[in-house]
């Protein structure tokens, strides 16, 4: 197979962002690395994966799922269009340089035709058109391949979603739509279906528990540009953070105290035509 191209996508947009957010990602939205292993080892068998088999990771960031996928037995190749999250993907796994891409996955993807057995995407389908991504998994995959969108479902009254969903209230106030994850999934399956795919259904390959405090939550999200998938404005950041406090005290309570939560992560499975 060709060796893929590198594309650059320096400066603006979501790879800025990103970039932002490299050194802390793990912190803020990591998996447990005994996680990360278990979905690595689920996507190479619920697609029946071999050594000579190609899995595809959209968004590949830091590696916590993909530093594992490379070390099983299976051919891997990871795109984003960030440089400094790839860089600390590098940095856990030095055997990752040939495997790791610099794409915007929102551009053709620098893959040939037919090349791929799986293409797996966790936690950044939100972020990229899904007419795009249906069109280009049909184009790389093979005949009878699979695209698998992992996500992670938190429980509804966990400090976490429940922070969430008020930030999106807050960001809503101020006139901002943040896009949801499980829509985007959703028209991506779609596409791959009309397309000629089967939708397989959501399997949950793990589950986990830990402890999290609300200022802690909040804090990470200090650190970012983007809210819901969209700019914010220092001023209207700080501005929307500054309620959540608020609001997190007389809710939940004690800002600093760890609450316990469980957490599980899915697929959204397809097999393709």
């Amino acid at each position: 197979m060709p060796e893929p191209t590198a594309k650059s996508t320096a400066g603006g947009g979501p790879a800025s962002t990103f970039n932002d957010q490299a050194l802390v990602y793990g912190v803020r939205a990591g998996l447990p690395s005994t996680v990360g292993s278990l979905v690595a080892r689920s996507i190479m068998d619920r697609a029946g994966a071999g050594p000579d088999d190609l899995v595809v990771e959209l968004g590949a960031g830091t590696g916590e799922i993909g530093v594992h996928l490379l070390r099983l037995p299976v051919r891997y190749i990871g795109l984003d269009a960030s440089v400094a999250m790839l860089d600390v993907f590098r940095a856990k796994a030095a055997e990752a340089l040939p495997s790791l891409v610099v794409a915007d996955c929102n551009q053709p993807w620098p893959l040939p035709d037919g090349s791929a057995a799986t293409v797996f995407a966790s936690r950044v389908i939100h972020l990229l058109e899904p007419d795009h991504v249906a069109r280009e998994t049909t184009r790389v995959c093979r005949p009878a391949g699979y695209l698998i969108l992992g996500r992670v479902l938190r429980e509804p009254e966990g400090v976490k979603e429940r922070l969430r969903r008020r930030r999106q209230q807050l960001l809503l106030e101020a006139g901002i739509s943040p896009r949801q994850s499980d829509a985007g999934a959703r028209r991506v399956v779609e596409r791959c279906v009309v397309a000629g795919g089967e939708s397989l259904g959501r399997r949950v390959v793990a589950e986990w528990t830990g402890e999290s405090a609300p200022a802690t939550v909040i804090d990470t999200w200090e650190t970012m540009s983007r809210m819901g998938s969209f700019p914010v404005e220092p001023v209207t950041r700080t501005k929307i953070l500054t309620e959540l406090r608020h609001w997190a005290g007389d809710e939940i309570g004690n800002l600093d105290r760890p609450r316990a939560f469980r957490e599980r992560y899915a697929f959204d499975i397809v097999r393709l035509p």
